[in-house]
């Protein structure tokens, strides 16, 4: 006997492709980026499957808090360049928790970092994912947690270990704008500092293409399609 609902289930697999796991109060979907690397993403956006709109980012600099280096930013897409279009000077710190605020409303980008606000206007338009990327090198390790997005709790914190899973990412997916992110970022090394992007975290916000789902109609066509073709079969191998 054919269960129509297995039938739909295995339909809808196989037209959707990979499943995440969404939040239960569905205002995101963390999707599974265990062993992402670099090239990897580069990968996403070369093929189109990811566009970025701007990056907000930590770098541990050269942790001074006066020129030479920056520490914070919110940069342009990494392929015009990945400059920034605002910078700023922090001193992070050995260990220290610092607390950070991602707001963008559609046409403004507001990043906070240890209470000192960087904004601009020059990007705009829709979002739909977030990548988070953490690096650590030299006996260094970077944190990010206490991550939520819209008051909704992100419950997998990121991190990366020098000389293990140097570079790790995390993705939502399934978001709109206006939004605002927030979350405590943590630096922490032994023995010599590390200095500019060998100690830093990016926040990747931009779109995906959507995804070809079938229409209802084509959906049920299939559904038929199969059950027939179950049914034929059947019918055949009585014959035989």
């Amino acid at each position: 006997m054919i269960n129509l609902r297995d039938v739909f289930f295995t339909l809808a697999v196989v037209g959707l492709g990979a499943v995440s796991v969404p939040t239960a109060a569905n205002a995101f979907t963390i999707v599974d980026r265990t062993g992402f690397t670099d090239t990897e993403f580069r990968g996403l956006l070369d093929d189109g499957l990811f566009d970025e709109l701007f990056v907000a980012e930590g770098r541990i600099g050269n942790n001074s808090g006066t020129g030479g280096e920056r520490e914070i930013g919110i940069n342009d897409d990494v392929k015009l360049g990945g400059l920034p279009v605002e910078q700023g000077q922090l001193t992070w710190g050995n260990g220290n928790l610092v607390d950070f605020i991602l707001e963008y409303t559609g046409s403004v980008v507001n990043y906070t970092v240890g209470g000192q606000l960087l904004t601009t206007n020059a990007f705009s338009g829709p979002v739909t994912d977030i990548f988070f990327r953490t690096r650590a090198t030299d006996n260094s390790e970077m944190t990010l947690s206490n991550l939520f997005f819209d008051g909704v709790a992100i419950d997998d914190p990121l991190s990366s270990k020098s000389g293990i899973n140097n570079v790790n990412y995390l993705q939502i997916s399934d978001i709109t704008a206006p939004f605002t992110l927030t979350g405590k970022s943590l630096m922490s090394w032994t023995g010599t500092q590390p200095m500019r992007s060998n100690l830093a975290y990016q926040i990747k916000v931009g779109t995906t293409p959507v995804e070809s789902v079938p229409e209802p109609g084509t959906v049920g066509a299939l559904l038929a399609a199969g059950v027939l073709s179950v049914g034929l079969k059947k019918k055949q191998k009585v014959a035989q």
